[in-house]
C-alpha cells in the first residue's frame, strides 16, 4: 500500500513531464513545409472559342487536371501562421467543332501556376486534429495555346500564344492532423480568383488537396 501510494505522486509526475515535453516539442518547431496533390478544376463557360460564321457547333471541354503544391510556413502563435509556395493547377482545354458551312475545330490548353502568399488562421481541436482557413494573394501566370484544324483557321495576326501576369486572391479551408510532433497530413480545398484575361480566358481555379506535412 505505501508503495503504491509512493509510486502515485511519480506516475502523475511522469504524465505531466511527458505532456509538457510533447507541448514543447510543438512550440520549439515553429517551422514546417509540406507537399499536396490533389484534383484541380476550371469553369470555362459555354461560349468560350465561338467561330464566326458557324451555324452549328459543338463544345467539349476538360475542365479537371491534376495539380500540386509545395509550401513553407512559420506558426507565429498557436492560432496564427504564415505560409509562402508554389501551385501549379495542372492544364486544361476546350475544343469547339464547327460542322457548317465547313468543318474544323478550333482548341486552346491553357496552363495555370503561381507563387502565393498566405495568412493561416487556426483552430486546434482535440486528439491532434486542427481545422484552418486562409486568405492570401497568389503572383500567377496563365498561358494558352490556341490551334485549329480542318476549314477553320485564325485571322492574320491573331496571337495563338497569349499569357497573362497578375496578382490575385486566393482563399482556403482545411484539416489538419499530427501523427507527431514532427509529421502530420492535411486535406484542404483552396480557390484563386480570376485567373487570366479576356486573350487567355479568365476564372476561378480551385484545388482539392491531400499532402504531407513536416515540421522543423
Amino acid at each position: 500500500m505505501k508503495m503504491k501510494a509512493a509510486l502515485l505522486p511519480l506516475t502523475i509526475g511522469l504524465g505531466f513531464a511527458l505532456a509538457s515535453a510533447n507541448s514543447f516539442a510543438q512550440q520549439s518547431k515553429p517551422w514546417y513545409g509540406g507537399l499536396s496533390i490533389g484534383q484541380s478544376q476550371v469553369k470555362f463557360d459555354d461560349n468560350v472559342l465561338p467561330i464566326a460564321g458557324a451555324t452549328a457547333t459543338s463544345l467539349s471541354k476538360n475542365e479537371t487536371d491534376t495539380g500540386f503544391k509545395a509550401y513553407v510556413g512559420y506558426r507565429l502563435h498557436q492560432n496564427f501562421a504564415l505560409e509562402g509556395g508554389y501551385t501549379d493547377f495542372g492544364k486544361f482545354s476546350a475544343t469547339r467543332t464547327m460542322t457548317a458551312p465547313g468543318s474544323g475545330t478550333v482548341h486552346a490548353d491553357l496552363k495555370a501556376s503561381g507563387w502565393h502568399v498566405d495568412a493561416v488562421g487556426i483552430w486546434p481541436i482535440q486528439n491532434n486534429f486542427s481545422l484552418f482557413a486562409k486568405l492570401g494573394v497568389i503572383f500567377n501566370e496563365v498561358k494558352t495555346s490556341l490551334g485549329t484544324t480542318g476549314a477553320v483557321a485564325f485571322v492574320p495576326g491573331t496571337n495563338t500564344s497569349p499569357k497573362h501576369s497578375g496578382s490575385n486572391a486566393k482563399l482556403g479551408i482545411g484539416a489538419g492532423y499530427d501523427f507527431t510532433p514532427t509529421v502530420g497530413a492535411r486535406v484542404e480545398w483552396e480557390r484563386a480568383s480570376k485567373l487570366g484575361d479576356d486573350n487567355t480566358g479568365k476564372g476561378d481555379v480551385d484545388l482539392l488537396s491531400v499532402g504531407v506535412v513536416f515540421r522543423f
